[in-house]
């Protein structure tokens, strides 16, 4: 795991910025403090931070230049099956200098030109300078896992692996992107697309590849989730339970290659004890592999009775962190910077004190269940999405009785206003948003509403497995961006079995009504994989994912008197965005959100 950055101008004579390069290293050394590299030629200038997780010699050094010369390589991330891979390159007659990913990663693109993505499973984001050609070819993973940002000036590509990084650039003369702005304070997501919080910053979007040269930048969509909805028949469960077990058990044993120690982040939830439970039984972990925990003692919320369960069945040692109010707010302005752009949920600050309880434990690389509520809706509202495509399908008597027992199961609200939402014409649902939304100013509303993403592209599912695709497109990244900024932040590598692209695919043709059935989320994971948690966890009808007591903080003293003061600075700010003399309700998001905003917005422009 590293930190990638670089300079590009077409046939430009007159050596990019190397001391520029040199700075914006330094701002993400924390993403690879083992070692530096650069290289530069007239028309390129590339960075290099490593993070050593295979193969620790020096042989891991980047840039990392072909053996006739030619190319030179910066890559961030794992290419997990490199040993496969390398196989079969040495079939095709390519030999190795060393036992690294990066130069099989280098190799398969000699081999196979961009087609070589297909071939990887991994997570990963590269840049490949071709001297002789003169462009670069800038690449992210399916997922998205790793990030990869840019930004083009005169005619130069300027690209990094964090925006602090690019926000460095010193003829960068960075705005607030108007649109990022409103779907975050609508919809609460962010990582749209292509889309950052900065309007002269844009990202590589996952599964997509870019070139840069003569022709300016183009991209290329390499990798869709929506054409691998291909509905399977529901007479073959067994062999659908069988395949899904096979695929999960890979990728978990794929994801523990590494040279240094590992461990997982645990709560009493249904992903990371499966997880769990597979590394025991299929990857021999020894007594007391280390397992990391957020607790909130007294709280409803907190889940280490389950962890508790789980010990007896499993003999990990586990280590827990207690995230509170006064540590958010003492480390509000930490945080906000390490995630570089606002954060959606304050679950994210649990995560991220859970990452530095890893780091202080002496370990390096962590396995985490982010990705199973996209693979086996697991949201509540997924609810609403299923029952809709059951209306759409005109199956009456389907939808009643799934109607019925997600009622008997006391499914969240939330359910039912997605299904609400769908079913609403235009102009109600506009109104139901915007009463949601009662500080945002009504022209700035409808203004942005008509070019959202989210509202025109997320919420066109006609079913729930269109809808997982769209969680894929527009809804999955923001989840990976703050999981990679908050692991990476202390020089931790993060692995998410659940996002292996087999899984994905596969389970992306499985019809809804394994995934949810009889008004049960997650039903296909549980009769797939459910062997490798408890009773305990598997019967819990509540869903806290990585639930932390927000609503509690953001109404304590300093919170609340922090929330008055950065939403009368972001009147002040955006006068067209927020309206005066308006009382904030006690939702605890819509606190968080304010407080993300204000505190981001005055780091990075004041």
């Amino acid at each position: 795991m590293c930190g990638i950055a670089g300079i590009f101008r077409y046939n430009n004579i007159g050596h990019p910025d190397i001391d520029l390069i040199k700075n914006m290293n330094n701002i993400q050394k924390h993403r690879g403090p083992d070692d530096e590299g650069i290289y530069s030629d007239n028309n390129c200038v590339l960075g290099h931070r490593r993070l050593a997780i295979i193969d620790l010699s020096k042989d891991g050094h980047q840039p990392f230049i072909s053996d006739n010369g030619r190319f030179q390589l910066v890559y961030n991330g794992e290419i997990y099956n490199y040993i496969e891979l390398r196989a079969e390159l040495e079939l095709l007659g390519f030999r190795f200098k060393t036992k690294t990913d990066t130069e099989v990663l280098l190799k398969a693109y000699q081999a196979y030109g961009e087609s070589c993505l297909e071939k990887f499973n991994g997570m990963f984001a590269f840049a490949l300078y071709d001297s002789l050609q003169q462009n670069i070819f800038l690449a992210r993973d399916r997922i998205g896992i790793k990030p990869l940002y840019y930004t083009i000036m005169d005619s130069t590509l300027y690209f990094a692996s964090e925006i602090k990084a690019l926000s460095a650039v010193p003829a960068l003369n960075l705005s607030l992107n108007y649109q990022s702005l409103f779907d975050y304070l609508v919809f609460n997501r962010t990582d749209i697309f292509d889309e950052t919080f900065f309007t002269e910053i844009k990202r590589i979007p996952n599964g997509y590849y870019a070139t840069f040269g003569a022709n300016g930048l183009k991209l290329f969509q390499w990798w869709n989730p929506a054409v691998f909805i291909n509905e399977l028949s529901e007479d073959d469960k067994t062999r659908i339970k069988s395949k899904i077990h096979d695929i999960l058990v890979s990728a978990v044993k794929l994801r523990m290659r590494s040279d240094v120690p590992v461990g997982s982040c645990l709560s009493g939830g249904l992903d990371s004890s499966i997880l769990l439970g597979i590394l025991f039984d299929w990857n021999q972990v020894p007594d007391g592999y280390p397992t990391f925990t957020a607790c909130f003692p007294t709280h409803a919320i907190d889940e280490t009775v389950y962890v508790d369960k789980l010990n007896k069945r499993y003999p990990f040692k586990n280590y827990r962190a207690y995230p509170t109010a006064e540590s958010a707010f003492n480390k509000l302005r930490d945080f906000v910077y390490t995630n570089d752009e606002p954060t959606t949920n304050y679950s994210f600050f649990s995560q991220y004190e859970v990452m530095q309880l890893a780091k202080d434990n002496g370990v390096t690389v962590l396995l985490d269940g982010q990705g199973g509520d996209e693979s086996f809706a697991g949201y509540h509202y997924l609810h609403g999405f299923n029952m809709y495509g059951m209306l759409k399908d005109q199956k009456l008597m389907q939808l009643s009785s799934e109607i019925l027992k997600s009622l008997l199961r006391n499914q969240h609200k939330s359910a039912y206003q997605t299904f609400l939402f769908q079913i609403l014409p235009d102009s109600f649902r506009k109104r139901a948003l915007l009463g949601t939304v009662s500080y945002l100013n009504t022209d700035f509303f409808h203004n942005y509403i008509k070019t959202s993403r989210i509202y025109n592209e997320f919420f066109d599912a006609d079913n729930l497995n269109q809808s997982l695709v769209r969680h894929i497109q527009y809804k999955l990244e923001h989840l990976l961006r703050m999981e990679d900024r908050n692991s990476m932040c202390f020089s931790l590598e993060a692995r998410v079995p659940y996002l292996d692209y087999r899984l994905i695919e596969y389970v992306l043709g499985v019809p809804g009504t394994l995934k949810i059935h009889n008004g049960e989320t997650k039903y296909l994971q549980k009769i797939s994989v459910g062997r490798y948690t408890i009773p305990e966890i598997i019967n819990r009808t509540d869903k806290i994912g990585f639930g932390t007591p927000g609503e509690e903080w953001m109404l304590t003293d300093d919170w609340q008197c922090l929330t008055a003061q950065n939403y009368a600075y972001l009147i002040k700010t955006f006068p067209d965005v927020f309206k005066k003399n308006v009382h904030l309700s006690n939702t605890g998001f819509d606190r968080w959100k304010i407080n993300q905003l204000a505190t981001w917005r005055n780091i990075f422009f004041d």
